[in-house]
């Protein structure tokens, strides 16, 4: 029998979301998983949380899954980036939208924004949606202000007040409606990161990456070890690795990024350090998956973190392109497809289809991630085909 023993470290992406949240929802949609690709899955350890003051608070739980002629145990070491993504929406809403427009305006008189044009023109969409609502919120209550203006036959300043109160309708509708602050504070966050912003944020991301280096360190060498990041925790998951190699070059490591926004902030000048650490990975014996879809508008699609970066020598990811109407019946995917967030999330949330890409297959199942890389994604059918790659090195599912 086959038997892998496993330590995954996970970081969560921008989401206001405590550690405990973050495991019921990886419990759960494992769960959903495990009989789409014949995996039989128990949680042997529950749910084990440690926090101090200044840091982000950390779960520990353990996974057992098992199908024909295989057994995997998995340690999770989750850290609760939430808790700093949660000091960010604390603030009052004027603070958060002010933030959010000066980092915005940073991104594009730094160039950052024309370089998301010619790495991911999708993203640069993106980019743009925020300031779209920002000047729809502003034209509207000009509007609305002239035409109570010309209506007005008294002497009250009638107009600036209806101006004044449709903007604060309209801010608190984008807000509630269109994820507008968290659009704000997730390009807050950021800019902090490219530029070493908010020392307490930047000491509590420290802990993170020093705590998940010295665990990685600490695995018995027989441990297969994976550091998976959805979205903005790519730029949490790259930092460890480049610590991790620090303590031990000569171990093979594997990094899984899914949606992410790792090009986000590298592609910031500001963000030399990050990119550093982009390069040390790329250069040492790391296995790196990087899956995308077209279908989210939040992931850098048909980018290469290596290539457009211009890191010379580096070995580039596996790209593993996700086609989620591949992995979800119609009526669920229908649900879900015009909700940008929820698209983005449906990286981390279970599958109904069996594809090449499952984060819970991958972080549970019997293949080795090595190998998952080499094929270019899982194996999709049980037959153990292998699935079609192309001359790139990527995988469509």
């Amino acid at each position: 029998m086959s038997v892998i023993n496993r330590l995954v470290v996970l970081l969560p992406g921008f989401e206001h979301m405590p550690v405990e949240a973050h495991h019921r929802r990886f419990t759960r949609e494992a769960a959903k998983t495990a009989p789409v690709y014949d995996m039989s899955l128990t949680e042997c350890e529950p749910l084990r949380v440690s926090s101090t003051d200044d840091a982000v608070a950390t779960g520990e739980f353990s996974l057992h899954a098992s199908g024909d002629g295989w057994s995997a145990k998995t340690e999770f070491l989750l850290y609760g980036l939430g808790d700093i993504t949660l000091f960010y929406a604390s603030r009052n809403p004027l603070r958060r939208l002010l933030s959010g427009i000066v980092a915005l305006l940073d991104f594009i008189v730094t160039g950052t924004f024309f370089r998301f044009v010619v790495t991911s023109w999708r993203y640069a969409l993106f980019f743009i949606y925020p300031l779209l609502i920002c000047c729809a919120i502003l034209a509207a209550s000009y509007g609305t202000g002239r035409l109570a203006a010309s209506y007005n036959q008294t002497s009250a300043p009638i107009a600036p007040v209806i101006a004044l109160m449709t903007a604060i309708l309209l801010f608190w509708l984008a807000a509630s409606k269109f994820h507008f602050l968290l659009l704000m504070d997730d390009w807050t966050f950021a800019r902090d990161m490219a530029r070493g912003k908010r020392a307490d944020v930047m000491r509590k991301m420290d802990r993170v990456i020093a705590d998940a280096a010295a665990r990685i360190s600490n695995a018995p060498p027989d441990t297969e070890i994976v550091v998976a990041a959805h979205s903005l925790g790519a730029v949490c998951a790259v930092p460890i690795l480049d610590a991790a190699l620090r303590r031990e070059g000569s171990r093979r490591y594997g990094l899984l990024t899914v949606g992410s926004s790792l090009l986000k902030v590298a592609l910031h000048p500001a963000a030399r350090t990050l990119r550093k650490s982009v390069e040390t990975v790329a250069n040492s014996k790391t296995v790196w998956i990087d899956a995308q879809s077209l279908t989210d508008p939040m992931n850098f699609y048909q980018s290469d973190p290596v290539r457009d970066l211009k890191i010379n020598g580096g070995k580039s990811p596996i790209l593993v392109r996700v086609r989620f109407r591949n992995q979800l019946c119609d009526e669920a995917y229908k649900s879900i497809r015009r909700d940008f967030f929820r698209v983005h999330r449906q990286f981390v949330f279970g599958v109904e289809k069996r594809t090449h890409y499952s984060w819970h297959a991958i972080l549970c199942g019997p293949e080795q991630f090595a190998d998952v890389a080499a094929l270019g994604g899982l194996r999709c059918d049980r037959t153990a085909a292998s699935p079609q790659l192309n001359v790139a090195g990527t995988a469509t599912t």
